[in-house]
């Protein structure tokens, strides 16, 4: 979790070796002048896939024209929003709205700052806001990355990058992760990637699904091994036994049969190195059995050969959040500051301190805008929502500020999914719309 083992990425694409292919030769950002079609870091998901091409269009949206995916496709098509503060709906100016903002969390006993989808500059300040208010610090994607932090700090893990799957491993199994629903470059620049380090790793790689969505087209040969999501604790647990040569206890499991489980132990013995890829927020809550099963079976693969995992998450900047955060507090998220640091994340979750009033000032922010709505239980009346998307109800909050996308419309750092790597972003418009951070700081200023 911490960001001290973090590699940076400039400009000219001086990077560990990485998620990036050994032959490419072109620099990870290029310039453009008059609109050109030209290279872009992508913020949209955890994967940071640095060579989509883009071209930009008249109403600063792009359209991207080489290496996109269908989730980059639509949020690249989307124009910045009008730069229109608002307080209770009315339009205002920035100033005002600064002010508001930070009369709200002066009068506030317990402020929650939730949603943090932003970049490192923006947690940095988020971070420092908290510390001046006593703020409860939760990512909208608190469930599962809270899960993945029990793990770490009750039993820890082995755990690989996604350099190391596309140029080493022979065998990738994949449990749970829905490459149609996001992650879709995975399977092009990772999975099926055109070279890699090994030729003939890559040539003999077998890959495996492991779940209720399988990939389909997306990854050419991908032998599927289909179960309800609700059913992989079950299989995994055979797959377990199989592994540690017990019989089965069942003919079927999760609708599987049980030769097919014991096979696809066989076969992960047998391979050189194995890498086990799943996103915790595809696994059924609760979360804690399958993650502890599947550190388990890699566990057991490692007495004689060599596995690891690969966790596919911290979209909408979770990642980023739970590194910087760990950086600078030396704890992950779900904590409160106040005379100390107050680390509890069941009390410290948004859902929670919402329920039961506990919260009675919420700082929100989207600024991939991708969150959707605010929480349901929010209170309009006690919330300052800072995001890149003008729906309904946040626009309607106590002041709603229009913010820029890191990476589109301010420079920025993100951290990858595999939190080995920070990427540089460069701006690619000028919108006018502030980043998160100078926002903060400006309530900050004003307290």
């Amino acid at each position: 979790m911490a960001v001290a083992s973090l590699g940076i990425a400039n400009s000219n694409g001086d990077i560990q070796p990485g998620f990036h292919s050994v032959s490419e030769t072109q620099p990870l950002i290029e310039t453009t002048d008059h609109g050109a079609p030209h290279a872009a870091v992508c913020p949209y998901c955890a994967l940071l896939c640095d060579d989509l091409v883009i071209a930009p269009k008249r109403d600063l949206s792009f359209t991207i024209t080489r290496n996109g995916c269908r989730r980059a496709g639509q949020d690249y098509a989307r124009a910045p929003l009008a730069n229109t503060p608002r307080i209770a709906g009315r339009e205002a100016t920035l100033e005002q709205a600064i002010r508001a903002a930070a009369k709200l969390f002066k009068r506030a006993r317990q402020p929650l700052f939730g949603g943090l989808a932003t970049d490192v500059d923006g947690m940095r300040a988020v971070i420092d806001l908290a510390e001046r208010c006593g703020a409860v610090l939760d990512h909208a994607h608190g469930e599962p990355l809270a899960a993945m932090a029990r793990v770490l700090q009750t039993r820890g893990w082995f755990a690989t990058t996604l350099s190391e799957v596309r140029n080493r491993a022979d065998l990738v199994l994949m449990v749970g992760v829905d490459l149609a629903d996001r992650y879709e470059n995975l399977a092009r620049r990772c999975l099926r990637p055109a070279q890699a380090l090994d030729d003939a790793t890559l040539a003999a790689r077998r890959v495996i699904y492991l779940g209720s969505t399988p990939p389909g087209a997306l990854v050419a040969d991908c032998e599927s091994m289909k179960c309800a999501n609700e059913a992989l604790v079950d299989v995994l647990h055979a797959l377990l036994a199989a592994l540690k040569q017990q019989a089965p206890a069942a003919t079927r499991v999760g609708g599987l049969p049980a030769a097919r489980i014991t096979a696809l132990a066989d076969s992960l013995r047998a391979s050189r190195y194995s890498a086990i890829a799943f996103a915790p927020g595809r696994l059924s809550a609760p979360r804690d059995p399958a993650l502890a099963l599947l550190c388990e079976i890699v566990d057991e693969l490692n007495r004689a050969t060599r596995a690891a995992l690969l966790p596919l998450g911290g979209d909408d900047g979770g990642q980023t959040a739970v590194s910087t955060c760990a950086w600078l507090t030396g704890y992950p998220l779900r904590i409160r500051h106040g005379q100390q640091i107050d680390y509890q994340p069941h009390s410290n979750a948004t859902a929670k301190l919402l329920a039961d009033g506990s919260a009675d000032a919420l700082l929100w922010i989207d600024a991939y805008g991708r969150l959707g709505e605010l929480p349901a239980a929010a209170r309009l009346e006690h919330s300052v929502v800072l995001s890149a998307s003008d729906n309904a109800r946040a626009a309607t909050a106590a002041v709603f500020i229009p913010i820029g996308t890191p990476g589109l419309d301010h420079a920025a750092r993100l951290v990858r999914t595999d939190a080995v790597v920070s990427l540089s972003l460069p701006a690619q418009r000028d919108s006018g719309l502030p980043a998160v951070a100078p926002v903060l700081r400006a309530i900050e200023a004003a307290l």
